[in-house]
């Protein structure tokens, strides 16, 4: 039924082009709103409570913070994707941005980090609040930048872009169960050896994974982000950048270029209380990398809660490898020698160094994913070429 065009390669081979899951698109709006809807909700007394106030009323705001607000922000998805018997994985990580970047938004707003123009007044918090990624502000006028027809011919051009290459993309990996190259070790196995895991089989899995990822969450973002605008009449930032074509260093990875959402809220969230509190620059980058594992440990049980998945500490071990290549970065690229050969070196080399000092371990972060059938589901909301043998 969502096949536009059916072809023969060859003689043993037949092709089907299928148009996207009506049934998404039709359920993703009214998330959305949902989404926007409770964050407006917990907006005000937290404005009120958190933001606005020069002394807060610590007991009060400390009591919705942490027995209100954040349990609202964790348990909503849970409480929505039980109330309308969700069960496409896709559709329950639209719900996973509320507590994923809501509840970082809590945090920052309990702590006395929230940013200067959202903290202006109500209107501009509530904007900021409400929007499930990250909506742009006028600096001059300290306010939300209003849409134009350049803006949502821009928005309407990347979501449509991305949407192809990302169908292209899985239309290919999902032929060959996602992993392009076989290995001797399973992809959710923990037994890989030092040699396979620096293979260039399995650093090309891994890549070609991340890319997908890369490619959907500035898909996904862009679109969901453009209904905020529709609704709201306000522009949004990009989330997703070009993290796997121009990082050049690890820190750019994950603060200018991946999820620049999540980034933001993990740095007035988590790093900069942390900082305050312990006076420690390491603390703070410990701390954001260990809540963003915890984050994505929580995300994965319940977008997988249907396929019997266990908490391994994949998600922990993974971010505490970045961390210790970001502590790493932080030693050493102050050095003399460092430099001088840094600048030597091309920008796409340096961003294929910078990747490969990630990609032997990114199973980690991706398995969950494979194993538990989201590509598999998202794939039907993505223009796809899906082949088999006569």
């Amino acid at each position: 039924d969502d096949t536009i065009f059916e072809f023969t390669v060859g003689k043993a081979t037949r092709c089907a082009i299928t148009h996207p899951s009506i049934h998404f698109f039709n359920q993703l709006p009214l998330l959305v709103a949902i989404q926007a809807l409770v964050s407006a909700l917990l907006a005000f007394p937290l404005y009120k409570l958190n933001v606005q106030p020069t002394k807060k009323k610590i007991v009060w705001s400390t009591a919705f913070t942490f027995l209100i607000a954040l349990p609202s922000a964790c348990y909503e998805p849970i409480y929505i994707i039980r109330l309308f018997e969700i069960h496409h994985i896709g559709l329950r990580m639209v719900l996973m941005t509320f507590p994923l970047v809501g509840g970082l938004r809590v945090l920052e707003s309990y702590f006395g980090f929230t940013p200067d123009i959202p903290a202006k007044n109500f209107t501009n918090y509530l904007a900021y609040f409400s929007c499930p990624f990250i909506v742009k502000f006028d600096d001059d006028k300290q306010e939300p930048k209003r849409v134009s027809i350049e803006y949502f011919r821009q928005q309407f051009q990347i979501v449509g872009t991305y949407f192809i290459y990302t169908g292209l993309l899985m239309s290919l990996l999902w032929h060959y169960d996602w992993q392009l190259f076989e290995l001797q070790s399973s992809v959710d196995s923990f037994d890989h050896s030092l040699s396979e895991l620096m293979s260039w089989k399995n650093l090309l899995n891994n890549y070609f994974v991340a890319l997908i990822l890369s490619l959907g969450l500035k898909q996904s973002t862009a679109g969901v982000s453009l209904l905020y605008s529709l609704a709201f009449g306000y522009e949004t930032q990009d989330v997703v950048l070009s993290p796997l074509t121009k990082s050049q260093s690890v820190s750019e990875f994950w603060g200018r270029q991946w999820n620049v959402a999540v980034h933001k809220g993990l740095k007035n969230g988590v790093y900069k209380p942390t900082r305050y509190m312990t006076n420690s620059n390491v603390m703070g980058i410990f701390a954001a990398f260990v809540i963003s594992g915890v984050m994505h440990e929580y995300v994965n049980l319940v977008i997988f809660s249907r396929t019997g998945i266990e908490f391994k500490w994949k998600y922990i071990l993974f971010f505490g490898y970045n961390a210790c290549l970001l502590f790493a970065e932080h030693m050493f690229r102050s050095l003399e020698i460092v430099q001088g050969i840094v600048s030597k070196l091309p920008k796409p080399l340096i961003t294929a160094l910078v990747l490969c000092s990630a990609l032997p371990f990114a199973h980690l972060f991706t398995v969950d994913w494979i194993v538990h059938g989201y590509f598999d589901a998202v794939m039907y909301a993505e223009p796809t070429i899906l082949c088999r043998s006569l």
